[in-house]
């Protein structure tokens, strides 16, 4: 895990400011600067309409009684690639495209699917579930999380957030 938190926060910003310079020296800054902004805006209104459509997905597939499991991942990869567009870079503006173009989201939803399966099969995520609602935990055993969520929690100075089971005699 340390190679790839590594990888993501020096090598690859490392080579996005070699690239920009590189880049730069061939075009010019101005124009640099000008694909950076202007792939930022493009990324973030792509990422907004292929957002919408996904969420419509969603919404119509729960109410035809449906678990949107695919929608969710996309929905997911596209708000991976919205902010990979907004960082400034040719590295992350492409990898932000590859995840937010639908032909291209639709070829990699299987292998996101797979890796989402082998964690859970190694135990790396869990997923609970109670009467309330769900959640998804990483790496976290039952009974912390029962531990961790039981009993009311102080809100503010006068208001307190519980669960209630309504007794009927």
């Amino acid at each position: 895990m340390f190679g790839i938190l590594f990888l993501l926060f020096t090598v690859v910003p490392a080579f996005e400011l070699f690239l920009l310079f590189k880049i730069g020296a061939q075009i010019g800054g101005f124009n640099t600067v000008a694909i950076v902004i202007l792939t930022g805006i493009i990324g973030a209104s792509l990422a907004k309409s292929q957002g919408l459509s996904i969420l419509m997905k969603i919404q119509n597939e729960m109410a035809k009684g449906g678990i949107p499991g695919d929608a969710i991942i996309q929905g997911l990869m596209i708000f991976a690639g919205g902010l990979l567009l907004i960082t400034p870079g040719f590295i992350t503006d492409i990898s932000g495209l590859i995840l937010v173009l639908p032909g291209t989201r639709h070829l990699l939803i299987g292998a996101v699917k797979a890796a989402v399966i082998k964690s859970m099969q190694n135990g790396n995520f869990k997923m609970y579930t109670s009467s309330g609602g769900g959640g998804f935990y990483s790496s976290a055993s039952q009974d912390d999380f029962f531990k961790r969520n039981q009993g009311p929690t102080q809100v503010s100075a006068d208001t307190f957030e519980a669960d209630y089971v309504e007794k009927r005699d």
